[in-house]
This record gives C-alpha cells, sequence and structure tokens, in this order.
C-alpha cells in the first residue's frame, strides 16, 4: 500500500473512533490480531482494547474533538500525534478508580506508530500524555 493510504487509515482511527465514537470502524481500521503496545501494561491483542479507550474518553469527555495535528510515513509505519480537547463532564474510569466529572476544560496530546499490513493497523506504540490530563483533572498539582 502507499504511504498516504497507510496515513489515511491511521487518520480514520483518530477521526472515527476517537473523535466520533464509531466503534465498529475499529474493526474495519484494525486487524483482529493487532498487537497495542502502551506504556506501563503489556501488550494487548486485537481491538476491544482500544474501543474501550475510546468508549472510556468518550464517556468522559461527551464533545470530544480529535485534530490530527501532525503524521509522518515512512515503509509500513506512520507516526501521528494527535490533541483531544474537550469538556469533562463524565467518570473517567482510570487503574486507580474513577475520576467524578470536573467540568473542567481538558486538552492532552497523544504521539502513536502505526504498522499497516494490506488494509488494516496490525500492530501500534502509544505514548499518551497522561501527566497533562491528569493535571487538569486534579490528579496531580500543576508546578
Amino acid at each position: 500500500m502507499s504511504l498516504e493510504h497507510n496515513k489515511a487509515l491511521a487518520r480514520r482511527l483518530y477521526e472515527e473512533v476517537f473523535g466520533r465514537g464509531n466503534m465498529v470502524a475499529a474493526d474495519e481500521i484494525l486487524a483482529g490480531s493487532c498487537v497495542n503496545h502502551g506504556p506501563g501494561s503489556p501488550p494487548q491483542v486485537g481491538t476491544e482494547f482500544i474501543k474501550r479507550q475510546a468508549f472510556a474518553l468518550r464517556s468522559a469527555i461527551p464533545d470530544l474533538e480529535v485534530v490530527l495535528e501532525d503524521q509522518i510515513a515512512e515503509g509500513a509505519e506512520v507516526a501521528s500525534r494527535w490533541t483531544g480537547r474537550g469538556t469533562h463532564t463524565g467518570a473517567l474510569p482510570l487503574p486507580t478508580g474513577a475520576v467524578a466529572p470536573t467540568g473542567a476544560h481538558i486538552e492532552f496530546s497523544e504521539i502513536r506508530v502505526d504498522r499497516v499490513e494490506g488494509e488494516q493497523i496490525t500492530e501500534s506504540w502509544f505514548i499518551p500524555d497522561r501527566f497533562t490530563l491528569w493535571q487538569q483533572l486534579g490528579i496531580i498539582p500543576k508546578p
């Protein structure tokens, strides 16, 4: 596939799944055996992990707006930087427990590298800016 095809596939993940809450699109975009690598957790296989992430964010931030800031593609891999912003009006589940709605306008970023094989993303590595998000939610103090 072309570099532009690979970039468009990664863009669909942010815009449709996270931005619009279209969970059906996750099964079109990601291979059923897709491996997701995130910080501090073992690799997750399949599409359910991404769907849970997107659902949790969209439930906590129903007006979530997703903006794709940058993309670079080489070979089968696409590196993307995206920003999410909106109002925290729902509970946000975290490993330590749910964060009650704060009503705060929040903005956070994520950098992600997706590997594309054929028509789907087969492996992803992501680094979300949790530190900034947690500061805005009052979980950790701002400097």
